[in-house]
């Protein structure tokens, strides 16, 4: 068994629960190891494998399983040229990431909404959506500053770029907005507002969704216990 097959495996057992702790743990280690080539090369291959769980774990084909496949090796190895070749590929890599994340986000979407039963399950993944939402927004982010300096105002000794970017997707999809980062441009501007609005939608149509039709089996289960004999 290869360490591929051992993953899928693992996804496929765990599906949403095991691809959103790796999704956050991806986050925190980010943020805690020191900025340098080894840790943004294993930062980004754990990147690309959440993602390429989730178009694994979703409704997709079989077409589509191997183009995301092709994808996620084209990024790995542009990723380890772009380090060698002093960051002169950061733009091209930084598309072709956003467009593995937002087919994760997509293929997380149709295995969802294609699921007519709720569970549990459907619960996480809707929180994993969510996360994948502020993920590719910060991309988007980290590729507007780093293609048009000053885009966001940033605060003065800031540390990696895609660390804040990353923060800065999160509060914005939370709608916290702290204002120690702020959008510049007219279209920064425009798609923080956008996240924004992405994010308070999700939480109110799909993870309410999933959640009001949890409600009637709970209290289905809870009623059906409370039942005694005839």
């Amino acid at each position: 068994m290869t360490i591929v097959d051992a993953y899928l495996r693992l996804v496929s057992r765990w599906r949403w629960s095991f691809l959103l702790a790796l999704l956050i743990g991806s986050f925190v280690l980010q943020a805690i190891l020191p900025n340098g080539t080894a840790t943004r090369l294993t930062g980004f291959v754990l990147f690309m494998l959440i993602f390429g769980g989730a178009l694994y774990a979703g409704r997709t084909g079989r077409r589509a399983t191997w183009a995301a496949i092709v994808l996620l090796l084209a990024a790995v190895v542009l990723q380890i040229v772009n380090v060698v070749a002093a960051g002169a590929l950061e733009g091209p890599l930084a598309a072709l990431a956003l467009a593995i994340v937002l087919g994760a986000l997509v293929a997380t979407f149709a295995e969802l909404i294609g699921d007519r039963g709720a569970s549990a399950d459907s619960l996480v993944g809707a929180i994993f959506g969510y996360f994948v939402i502020a993920a590719a927004c910060a991309l988007l982010f980290r590729q507007m500053e780093g293609a048009y300096p000053g885009s966001f105002r940033l605060p003065e000794g800031a540390g990696d770029l895609d660390t804040l970017m990353l923060y800065f997707s999160l509060i914005t999809v939370t709608t916290a907005g702290y204002g120690d980062i702020t959008p510049v441009t007219p279209i920064a501007q425009i798609s923080a507002g956008l996240e924004a609005a992405l994010g308070t939608l999700y939480l109110a149509i799909l993870i309410g969704r999933i959640v009001g039709q949890l409600a009637p089996l709970q209290r289905g289960s809870a009623g059906g216990e409370d039942k005694g004999p005839p």
